[in-house]
């Protein structure tokens, strides 16, 4: 059985059974449409904790080499169901892909991601009607491979002063649990978890980073990939009164929604864009593109 399609069935939001019938994946929510799907064109499903299905559903699943990625309420893989057999080959290829990239390769597509972030944080300012635009857009291009000289660190220092109103006295400090802070942390957290999920649907192993390099963590893919993203989430952010006693139901809620907004020009969702932006990646690990395609906040007009 070969794979023709390389297709993500996304049923972490389904309250509903899954059965399989005559070749078929069958999606059975508790209420609305029946949905059909061949398990020849399949790749991954994923699964949220409130579906159901058979372990006749998972064998067959595993005979066409489909993985089944078992998911949390945030939508983020907590383990996963891989078939042994030869047929799930987008996989094995783009794991051996990812540990055998050069050095060059990977400082390449770092500093490509880097640009893209930049680039992003201007065209957030302007959103803003902040000074400081054109500035970081000029610092973009003077990132060299690799990031050596740390335009991103520089890039970052202007920026968070810029962003926020002057009378906040912002300070970037992940993790302090405070005001704007709080506000960051937890909907980079849920960002990181759209991103995690579309790595693992690209089928890449989200060990293997191509600037984050850390033993203990499983997600340094993620933290490379979210990269480009985060002027997005930033805005919605800045748009958004401040908790004074720290993040209540109803603003979590719209950080929640704050992930799900608009992220370029040609209306493409953030979720949406980091999926396509995963299976990039993943054609570029495969060396069939010279130079990473990354995705710019806004939209990008310039020559890389």
């Amino acid at each position: 059985m070969v794979q023709n399609a390389w297709r993500v069935v996304d049923c972490t939001q389904l309250e509903g059974k899954l059965r399989y019938t005559r070749g078929r994946l069958l999606v059975c929510p508790a209420e609305g449409n029946k949905a059909e799907i061949p398990l020849a064109q399949l790749a991954v499903v994923l699964l949220g904790q409130r579906a159901s299905c058979s372990t006749a559903l998972l064998f067959q699943l595993a005979q066409y080499g489909v993985s089944v990625m078992l998911c949390d309420w945030r939508g983020v893989p907590a383990g996963a169901l891989h078939s042994w057999s030869d047929t799930a080959s987008v996989v094995t290829r783009r794991h051996h892909a990812q540990v055998e990239m050069s050095k060059p390769r990977c400082k390449n597509a770092w500093a490509q991601i880097v640009k893209s972030k930049i680039r992003g944080q201007a065209h957030c300012l302007d959103l803003r009607d902040r000074h400081g635009g054109e500035e970081l857009r000029a610092l973009a291009k003077t990132v060299r491979s690799g990031d050596s000289t740390n335009v991103e660190g520089q890039a970052a220092r202007k920026y968070w002063q810029w962003l926020f109103d002057e009378k906040e006295k912002f300070h970037r400090s992940p993790g302090s649990g405070e005001g704007r802070n709080s506000q960051l942390d937890y909907a980079y957290a849920v960002l990181r978890g759209f991103v995690v999920r579309s790595i693992c649907a690209a089928g890449l192993a989200p060990t293997f980073g191509v600037n984050h390099h850390n033993r203990a963590n499983y997600f340094c893919l993620a933290d490379d990939l979210i990269e480009p993203y985060r002027p997005a989430v930033d805005r919605q952010v800045a748009l958004m009164d401040i908790d004074e006693d720290g993040l209540s139901p109803q603003t979590k809620k719209d950080l929640v929604n704050a992930v799900n907004t608009q992220f370029d020009k040609n209306g493409l969702t953030i979720p949406s864009s980091i999926d396509a932006f995963a299976q990039q990646f993943g054609i570029y690990c495969e060396s069939k593109d010279r130079m990473l395609s990354v995705p710019v906040f806004g939209g990008d007009d310039e020559e890389r």
